[in-house]
């Protein structure tokens, strides 16, 4: 225990970091167990289940994970694995079909978890319950269409969600159908999964590291390079990256670029009818990004999104990501197309962004191999504050807070996330 309380300390001047966090193979064994086994994982969307028979394959840490939507129309989880010998039982990523076959010895089973078929069932006496070998189930639970799993839940989604539920509000409220998911695009980076969860909420990097990204957007958008980072640095109330209970974190920015998509599914009036007053005019004004412990990353309308980005950690040095736009249903053809462009020029299969993200992400955990020196965190500690009342105006209630451009947001998941190693999940 006190080994692990001395990965993040607090000397009253200083917050370190020891770089172990990202790759010692202990500690990704414990935040399998602890976390990413006991909280609550994302694994799919409803609308990548519309129809009766649909599937997803996906992960849940360690655990490969089966998503179906059954012949009675119920969403179910199982382990994805085959109950006789071990196999993995669906070896497609995705698709719609009644029933499973292992490909090992032909158990089949149904797409609600029943084995409903065994080679050689006299192998067995005639009242052997075969029951006891339906797929092994999983807890499931969704939030306004996002469908997350645990394996060993030891709270309510919505208690794991708290107030992190606002973002999911306001991405799918902003569309009276609702939103729907397309994807995904696949990849992997040599580097630790926490890294992504700082990197989406950090915009401190974008002037830096994405430079050659805001020069082609000003010549394809005919519009001013860096527009983030001036956001990012200006003087408004609104521009902050915070942290709330539960270790899940965010930024908003108060940016006028959001107002060049926004307008494409909805205006102001309405977003002021649907949402209030107070929460309207928020949303029409800011953008943001948002991470949902452990795994879930919506980053908002802007010029490099909409988009949902999904964490799959496979050891401390490799972890595989799935990236998603939503879209409000019921959009014109045009208004799709801008949107997957837009999508597109920094997330997708050819986007710079993500490309110039891997490579740091990548370097810091090669670089994490020697324990010195440590990492700081400092940044912004002496403007830390648990009030922001243009923040909480918009429905936001965090923990702590301080300028876009701070280290805040990763002192609070540092702080959660020692929490829940040390089995804290209060």
């Amino acid at each position: 225990m006190e080994t692990l309380k001395s990965l993040v300390k607090d000397d009253g001047e200083d917050v370190w970091l020891n770089p172990s966090v990202y790759t010692d193979e202990k500690i990704f064994e414990m935040e399998m167990e602890r976390i990413y086994h006991r909280l609550w994982v994302y694994v799919a969307h409803e609308s990548e289940l519309n129809n009766i028979g649909d599937f997803k394959v996906s992960r849940v840490g360690k655990y490969l994970v089966l998503i179906t939507r059954g012949d009675d129309g119920k969403i179910r989880g199982f382990i994805n694995k085959c109950t006789h010998r071990g196999n993995v039982l669906c070896r497609v990523y995705k698709g719609n079909s009644k029933f499973f076959k292992c490909i090992y010895h032909g158990w089949t089973f149904n797409n609600k978890g029943k084995l409903v078929g065994m080679p050689d069932r006299e192998g067995l006496p005639k009242d052997y319950d075969i029951n006891k070998f339906n797929l092994k189930e999983i807890n499931i639970q969704s939030y306004k269409g996002f469908i997350f799993a645990s394996i060993n839940p030891i709270k309510t989604l919505e208690e794991h969600l708290g107030e992190a539920r606002t973002f999911i509000d306001y991405v799918v409220d902003i569309s009276p159908e609702g939103i729907e998911v397309k994807g995904p695009v696949k990849y992997a980076y040599t580097g630790n999964w926490k890294l992504v969860l700082e990197n989406t909420v950090d915009t401190y990097h974008f002037p830096t590291l994405h430079a050659s990204v805001a020069m082609l957007s000003m010549y394809i958008n005919n519009r001013s390079p860096g527009t983030t980072a001036a956001a990012a640095k200006s003087k408004s109330p609104y521009n902050t990256a915070g942290y709330l209970r539960g270790g899940h974190f965010f930024f908003i920015l108060d940016k006028e670029n959001v107002r060049e998509q926004l307008p494409l599914v909805t205006n102001a009036d309405k977003l002021r009818e649907i949402l209030g007053k107070n929460r309207g005019e928020f949303r029409w004004r800011c953008t943001m990004h948002a991470a949902i412990m452990p795994n879930l990353l919506i980053l908002d309308y802007d010029e490099s999104v909409p988009t949902i980005r999904v964490i799959n950690p496979i050891r401390p040095d490799l972890t595989h990501m799935e990236t998603y736009i939503f879209l409000p249903k019921n959009i014109s053809p045009e208004i799709r197309r801008k949107l997957l462009r837009a999508y597109e020029e920094f997330s997708g299969p050819v986007g710079m962004g993500s490309a110039d993200d891997n490579e740091v992400m990548i370097s810091v955990t090669q670089a994490s191999r020697f324990d010195n020196p440590l990492i700081n965190l400092t940044k912004g500690k002496y403007r830390e504050t648990d009030h922001i009342k243009e923040v909480e105006e918009g429905g936001i209630k965090f923990e702590g807070a301080s300028n876009a451009l701070d280290d805040t947001y990763i002192r609070g998941f540092y702080k959660w996330w020692l929490r829940y190693m040390l089995e804290d999940y209060t």
